[in-house]
This record gives structure tokens, sequence and C-alpha cells, in this order.
């Protein structure tokens, strides 16, 4: 166990004005701080509110006292803007951050994947910042993105096996994802994998291998249109082209999530965990912690009951960027993916303006250019044989250009088709008709010699017979009274 003056040092390294560096500094004063444990005994006693009344008294007066391990003075200068360097304005902000991380200690310290660490009395670090070994799957699918997918982790000194990875949220706006080019085709890869081998068991080692594939085809379009949204300022109006593509490739992610709805929530859950991506459990992120706001405390969940979100299609980030795919954070309740047919119009006219934007952006791709200046139809052949490098931008642009076409085409169909399957779902059905039963031929009956039927007399034929008890008290009454 680290001395007192090992865990000066560590707040020391942590001591930033950040939240996970607050976070982080925190649980090390009052989880793994092994000279003062009474806060550490007061959570595992089950006495939560005294255990959150110490905290806040600590925090307070560590404010005032200049020596103590979480004043602001004790922060080392790197720790803040390297231009300014530590400003008395940073103090306010700073504090700010330990008086909303004492909400995220409770909810960590009661986190059953970390009972055990409390129980220890384990460190946390910061990882946000760090690196971690790709998967081999990963990696062969183009992905190069090594940051953690948690923030800080709480780690076993004695064991390098044992961590549990946090990655925090501050709530609606934050993200579980933001990836692209090869990023997006390393998470497809993984989800894909996993896709197959949970909801694809049954079938054939070619069906799952064509599925596999299909997933990827998508990935690798969306990858590439990605890119040529970043190349996409040779266009005569480059954010309209831009947008273009960036609703062909949300056509592209949203059909194939409708084919495959399974699929959502692996891609999520790899964009929460980081599992499949980092080479066994580094890197990866076990729980989900989602900060105090003005209306709600903190609260920490395992990462595998993270809420799902559908992938969303952003415009690039910047100049020179490619566009990009996002996973959003859904802290809320998760909402139903059912369609109903106002979405099917939405879809179809989202859909169909793509189709148009793309075969706009196919007739300009047709237009040959020399330094801005159409050139003649007649003279292009010859210009495009003389100019090599405008021949290879040329056809580059069309065949971009007739895939978008491609891609928009198929998505209005796909959207009109399932939309019409809905219909034809939703219309009355018919009550089926009752078929007769068919009836089994009766075996041969022995024949009896018919006895004549006695013909009822005419007064006979008046005489009903009675069908229930008060019918036959009248009828013996009106025979005493000699009634017919």
């Amino acid at each position: 166990m680290k001395s007192f003056e090992d865990f000066r040092f560590i707040c020391e390294k942590l001591n930033k004005t950040h939240d996970e560096d607050s976070q982080s500094k925190l649980w090390n004063y009052f989880i793994a701080n092994s000279e003062n444990t009474k806060v550490r005994d007061l959570i595992l006693n089950g006495e939560i509110e005294d255990a959150e009344k110490e905290i806040k008294k600590e925090v307070e007066k560590a404010k005032g006292d200049s020596n103590h391990p979480l004043n602001f003075k004790n922060a080392g200068d790197e720790e803040f803007a390297k231009a300014t360097g530590r400003q008395s304005s940073d103090e306010e902000p700073y504090n700010n951050f330990l008086d909303d991380s004492v909400s995220g200690l409770m909810a960590l310290a009661g986190q059953k994947k970390l009972r055990s660490a409390v129980e220890k009395g384990l460190p946390s670090r910061v990882t946000g910042s760090g690196t971690a070994e790709l998967s081999k799957k990963f990696k062969s699918a183009g992905g190069v993105d090594r940051t953690p997918k948690g923030d800080l982790e709480v780690y076993d000194p004695d064991n390098s096996k044992y961590r549990v990875g946090v990655s925090m949220k501050k709530g609606a706006g934050a993200q579980l994802a933001s990836a692209e080019g090869g990023e997006i085709k390393g998470m497809y890869k993984v989800a894909a994998k996993e896709s197959v081998k949970k909801f694809h068991g049954d079938k054939s080692k070619e069906e799952r291998q064509k599925i596999e594939k299909e997933i990827m085809n998508d990935a690798e379009r969306l990858s590439a249109i990605g890119r040529l949204q970043k190349s996409s300022g040779e266009a005569q109006d480059v954010d309209k082209q831009k947008q273009s593509l960036k609703n062909v490739s949300q056509g592209i992610s949203d059909r194939l999530l409708d084919k495959y709805p399974q699929f959502e929530r692996l891609l999520s859950q790899v964009a929460t965990t980081g599992k499949g991506k980092f080479k066994g459990n580094q890197g990866t992120a076990g729980i989900v912690l989602t900060g105090k706001n003005k209306s709600k405390e903190a609260t920490a969940k395992s990462a595998e009951q993270q809420k799902s979100a559908k992938p969303r299609l952003a415009l690039p980030k910047g100049k020179n960027r490619p566009g990009n795919l996002k996973i959003d954070y859904r802290p809320g309740e998760e909402k139903s993916r059912q369609s109903t047919f106002s979405d099917f119009s939405k879809q179809a006219s989202t859909a169909q303006k793509a189709l148009s934007d793309a075969e706009r952006e196919q007739a300009d791709a047709r237009v040959v250019t020399n330094n801005g200046k159409r050139v003649r139809r007649q003279h292009v052949a010859n210009f495009l044989q003389n100019n090599p490098d405008v021949a290879q931008q040329h056809a580059a642009r069309q065949a971009a250009a007739a895939q978008a076409v491609d891609n928009a085409q198929k998505s209005v169909a796909d959207i009109q088709s399932r939309a019409a399957q809905a219909r034809e779902k939703t219309k009355p059905q018919p009550a089926p008709q009752q078929q007769p039963e068919p009836t089994k031929p009766e075996a041969p009956q022995p024949q009896v010699k018919q006895e004549p039927v006695p013909v009822p007399k005419p007064e006979e034929k008046k005489k009903k017979k009675p069908q229930s008890e008060l019918q036959k008290r009248m009828y013996a009454a009106g025979e005493k009274l000699g009634l017919e």
C-alpha cells in the first residue's frame, strides 16, 4: 500500500482542472489512502450518507488549507496552460470540479464492479490521453486510433491484469464514438464478427461469411464517401456536395440497420467498451460515469447496460478532414426503433432529395474545366489526353458521382419497398372462410327390415309434446277442464 507521501505525489501529477483528474484525485485520497480509511470504512459498512458528509467536510477544509494535498496551490504548474501558466482565476473552476466530483465518487464507490477495489483500497489514474494496444482484428480493418475508451481506471499495482476502466460522460451531448475512415471499418468489423456469432450461429459458414462481407462492404462505402467529402473542395458548391454525400451515407447506414437491427446494439457496445478493439482488457471501459448536473447527481453503471444509439453520419470536423460517423451518448431511456408511416415519409423525402442532389452532382461531374473555364464538348477528348492529371480527377469525380446516384437510387427503392410492405401489413385482412370439415365415409350398416311408421290420427296431431315442467302442468290442467 502506498504511503501518504506517495499519495501526495499522485495528487500532484493528477491535479488538473478537468473532471477526470479531479475524480481520480478524490478516489485516491478517500479510497486508496492508507493513512485515513474513515470514509472507506463508512462506505463498506453501508453508511453512505455519513461517508458523503465526511468527504464534503474534508474537501471544504482542503480549500482553505494550503498544505492539504487537495488544495489548489499544490497543483503542478505544468497542469495549466503553458502560455499563461497558473492563474488565480483557475482556482474557482478547480474547486468547482472537486465539489462536483464528490457525487461521482459516491456513484463509483457504490458500483458492484468496484466493490473489491474499495475493500482493497486500490488507486486510480487518468488514462484518456494515453494509448492501448489494438487487437489484430481491429488493425486488419484499418483502425489506428489507440486512445483508451476509459478516461480513468482503477488498477492494482501488484496485479497488472486487474483494471476497471471508467468512461466519463457529462450527459446529453456527449458521444460514445466519433470515427473516421479506418476507425469506422475497425468498429464495424468487431461488431460484425460478434453479430454473426450471436445472432446467426444457426446458419451455414457460407451464409455467415456472406452477412459479414455485406456489413463490411457498407463500412467500406461509408469510409470511401467520407474521403470524398474531404476532397469535395473541387466541386462548384462545396457545402452542397458534402451534405449530399452525408445523406447518401446515412441512407446506407439506415438500410443496414433495418436489415440487421441487432447490429446497432453491438456497434454501440464496441463504441462504449472498446471490447474487441483493444488487445485483452487494456484500454476498455467497464463503467460509464455520468457527471453531476444542476438537476441530477452523478450515476455509475456497467458499460454493458449502456443504451444503444443509431449511428449518425456527420459532416467533416474541419478543412481537409473526411466525413465521420458518430454514436451519441444516450443517458435517458432508449426510444423504440419501430418505424411509422410518418418516419417512412420523412426517410423517403430525405432519400429523394439525396437522389436529386446526387444526380445534379453527376451532371456537374461530366463538365470538364480548364482553370475554371468550361472546355468545349468537341475539344474534351484532346484536352483530357494532353492533361492526364485533370483526366484522372475528372474520372474520379464521375465515378464518385455515379456511385452516389446508385446508392441514392437504392435507398429510395428500399424505403419505398419497406413502406409498401408496412402498408400491406396494416390492411384489414378478410376473415378466413370456414371450410366444411370433410366427412368420413360411414361404415356400411347391416340392413334392417323397416317397420311401417304408424300414421298419427288427426286428433293426435293436435297434441304437442310438452317441453318443460311448466308446460306439463298446464297441459294436465287443460285436460281436467276438458280443453283440447
